[in-house]
């Protein structure tokens, strides 16, 4: 007959305790909360940006718009009217024939703290040469509008004198040399008549 074998418990039998097992279920939580973090953050920022980015191809439209059709009168202007902090609207002829169409409404995304850093209300027209005026024709320079959110930043929008919209900040223009024409240089055989 064989001798049953005893089971004999060690200290050092392999597995996990219960402390162990919390301590890693503790870094694990606290590692996901930091991903999920930059997650939203992330998001956020990217609606903010796109947010700025259809509003700079709505001030596009209008000002192409408005190159297209010439108008001379500020209620034939192509326009982008800030209404308050979150919503904008856009007037233009999308139809083609000659004529705006009622005014688009726009909101910032929803649920969203984002809203526009400007005075209220605000209209921006575009004259015949796509340059920015005011409601008089009178040339106007409304230099940036900024979307911007509370927690994750801000958008600048930059509009230069020729009305053109601009995300990266108004575009850096070079100074123009003018210059007296060279003196042109002959070869000893050539005859000027």
């Amino acid at each position: 007959m064989r001798p049953q074998l005893i089971k004999q418990h060690h200290q050092n039998d392999a597995g996990f305790s219960l402390p162990e097992l919390l301590i890693v279920v503790a870094m694990v939580g606290i590692l996901v909360g930091f991903a999920l973090i930059q997650i939203v953050r992330a998001n956020q920022q990217m609606k903010r940006a796109n947010a700025a980015q259809q509003f700079a191809a709505y001030l596009e439209k209008a000002r192409l718009d408005s190159l297209r059709r010439h108008p001379t009168a500020a209620a034939q202007m192509a326009q982008v009217s800030l209404i308050n902090a979150t919503f904008y609207s856009v007037t233009l002829d999308t139809t083609g024939d000659g004529v705006l169409d009622a005014p688009q409404v726009i909101s910032l995304p929803a649920n969203s703290d984002f809203q526009f850093n400007t005075p209220f209300p605000r209209t921006i027209y575009f004259n015949w040469r796509g340059r920015t005026v005011d409601a008089a024709g009178a040339p106007a320079n409304p230099s940036f509008v900024t979307i911007s959110s509370a927690t994750y930043g801000s958008s600048r929008i930059d509009l230069t004198a020729a009305g053109q919209p601009s995300l990266e900040g108004a575009p850096v223009s070079s100074p123009v040399v003018n210059s007296a024409a060279p003196t042109p240089v002959f070869r000893s055989n050539t005859q000027v008549p």
